[in-house]
């Protein structure tokens, strides 16, 4: 019998909030393809977050916050100015239409004597009783031709000058007041096209009636965002790109992670959160003291459940010498006991939750800070400086967690200097198998999946990191050149395993171990469409190149090899067809043969009768 599943049980995961919240994070999507970071503040002025500057103007997102994501703004001069539901980053046709026809009448009214001198010459030709042809010249001499090829740029066409635009922009006067003053005043605008009418519209819009939309960060959006900004900075890591990453890495929640994306600031690694939903762990990677990347992946607003499964890990950790940090956890080790003493870790359970105030915090919130809005700031913060100690990892929780995911019998080696050729068939390039380590932890649980983006050496990285990853477990690797790429397939393609013999004899090829199958360099291509009514086509500016990626699946060292002889293999490759053409070969040789017998019988029978 099947079990029913309650649904609310799946309730315990937050969803991501549909409005606009205090201190997040948000961008602003410009209809001229502009995109800015902002965040939420709660304070019209506040020195601990940074304003959101537009067009080189400081503006307060204080009166954003419960905003749907969606809105559109009209950027005014003093605040960004929430519209209604249902307007768009550009005015509607409708509303260009009813500007074309408020100039036209007024041009009408300025202009009677002139439309009175046309429409008798319209009257005096329909009352001619002329011929057919006479009158259809007349009725074409008549009609005015409206086109482009009498408008000289001379800017003499506005007759508003550049000091009543600035009265009106001083004055807070809309923009669309400020649209329709210019297409009034405009002497040319009446005899250009549609298409011409609807171009200058817009080109004054853009400049003075600017809106942008509230939208959510997401990875998609993220990476677009700084790939507009500096596509430099993140080794040209396109949206597409990010999410071919993603899906040929297998990420999904519960799975363990490995991440090395310091060329591309943190991007990778912030949606791997995110995909993951909290849901399992993400080992990331960095140089220094501390994470330089830190900005970019707070800006995906992640959950206290999400932050909790991002690890941070130093480069030191995974690359250094595992008997060196043998000896240095040594020497933490309580000599009566000879257990290792965590310092942080007895500093962080003497704090308590909630954090009861100090006496002296107490006198100085009575004494000296008397605002409650400065005494609310304060405890915020206090708060927030408390659950970070609360939830932050110490450095041998973190290098515990590391020494967890690797599995102490691979070691593979590569010498840079020497050549591909060297080191995939010398000795001390192949990596052994020692079966004879008594000081293998117990509770090993290798990554799930394994994801560089680094602008280190890609061959030595992977080879240090493939034994944290699990065998059968996919690795991805981003370059934003192809160069480094080929290097390490070749490698990957004739780098071996070698058990440990006595006599040293090379072992044949059916009977090397590989370290990955299913190698993948692929190369990602991507282009806008403008579709439009009868004008759909190709954008004409496109991002020349989003990077290349290099696929595989790791082996199993132990047993990932083919344990048949050559002979066995040859017989199953002629009975099964390996190559093209073989088995169809084998049959008709074989019908031949069989076609030659019947005719000799058929002979003998003839003889005997």
């Amino acid at each position: 019998m099947a079990t029913v599943v309650d649904p609310n049980t799946f309730l315990d995961h937050p969803i991501l909030p549909p409005n606009l919240r205090a201190n997040d994070y948000f961008l602003l999507h410009f209809a001229d393809n502009r995109q800015i970071f902002a965040q939420a503040v709660p304070h019209k002025r506040s020195k601990s977050f940074p304003p959101c500057k537009i067009n080189k103007r400081t503006y307060s997102t204080h009166n954003l916050i419960g905003l749907p994501y969606g809105t559109v703004l009209e950027v005014g001069r003093d605040e960004l100015i929430p519209l209604p539901e249902g307007e768009d980053l550009l005015p509607d046709e409708s509303d260009i239409t009813q500007m074309i026809e408020s100039q036209q009448t007024m041009t009408t009214n300025d202009n009677t004597a002139a439309a009175d001198v046309a429409a008798a010459a319209v009257q005096t030709t329909e009352n001619n009783t002329n011929c057919g042809e006479e009158t259809n010249s007349n009725n074409d001499d008549t009609k005015m031709i409206i086109d482009n090829r009498n408008l000289v740029d001379d800017n003499t066409s506005q007759t508003l000058t550049q000091n009543q635009v600035h009265t009106l922009l001083s004055t807070q006067t809309p923009g669309s007041t400020i649209v329709a003053a210019l297409i009034s005043n405009s002497s040319t605008f009446s005899s250009k096209t549609a298409f011409s009418q609807a171009k200058y519209v817009k080109r004054k819009q853009l400049k003075y009636q600017p809106r942008c939309r509230i939208v959510r960060i997401t990875p998609s959006t993220l990476c677009s965002a700084m790939h507009l900004k500096d596509a430099r900075k993140i080794c040209n890591l396109r949206e597409d790109t990010l999410g071919q990453l993603l899906s040929n890495a297998n990420i999904c929640a519960g799975q363990r992670v490995l991440v090395v994306d310091t060329a591309v600031q943190g991007i990778i690694t912030a949606s791997c959160v995110r995909r993951m939903g909290g849901y399992g762990s993400v080992l990331s990677l960095y140089c220094g003291q501390q994470p330089g990347y830190l900005d970019v992946v707070n800006r995906m607003n992640f959950t206290v459940m999400e932050k909790q499964a991002l690890k941070w890990i130093a480069f030191g950790e995974m690359f250094g010498d595992y008997d060196e940090k043998k000896r240095q956890t040594d020497k933490l080790r309580d000599e009566e006991s000879g257990e290792v003493v965590d310092v942080e870790k007895r500093d962080r359970d003497l704090v308590k939750w909630p954090a009861p105030l100090q006496p002296h915090t107490r006198r100085y919130l009575l004494e000296d800070v008397k605002n409650e809005k400065k005494i609310s700031e304060f405890l915020s913060k206090r708060s927030a400086r408390f659950a970070r100690k609360l939830t932050r990892n110490t450095m041998l929780e973190l290098r515990e967690l590391a020494d967890s995911c690797r599995d102490v019998e691979e070691n593979y080696n590569i010498d840079p200097s020497c050549s591909i050729e060297e080191n995939t068939e010398e000795e001390g390039s192949a990596m052994v198998i020692d079966d004879d380590k008594n000081d293998i932890p117990q509770d090993v649980r290798q990554c799930d999946s394994l994801i560089i983006a680094t602008k280190y050496d890609p061959t030595a990285t992977l080879l240090r990191l493939l034994p944290y990853l699990a065998p059968s477990c996919p690795f991805v690797i981003y370059h934003e050149f192809l160069e480094p790429l080929l290097d390490t397939f070749r490698t990957l393609q004739n780098y071996y395993v070698v058990e440990n013999q006595e006599d040293g004899n090379e072992v044949p090829m059916m009977r090397r171990r590989n370290i990955a199958i299913n190698l993948r360099l692929t190369d990602t291509w991507f282009r806008e469409f403008q579709v439009l009514e009868g004008r759909t086509h190709p954008n004409m500016s496109i991002s020349q190149n989003g990077g290349y990626i290099l696929l595989g699946t790791k082996l199993c060292p132990k047993t990932g090899t083919n344990e048949m002889d050559e002979l066995k293999v040859r017989e199953i490759r002629a009975r099964v067809g390996g190559r093209r053409g073989t088995r169809r070969k084998v049959v008709s040789t074989k019908r031949k043969n069989e076609s030659d017998v019947g005719g000799n019988d058929n002979e003998k029978r003839a003889k005997e009768s």
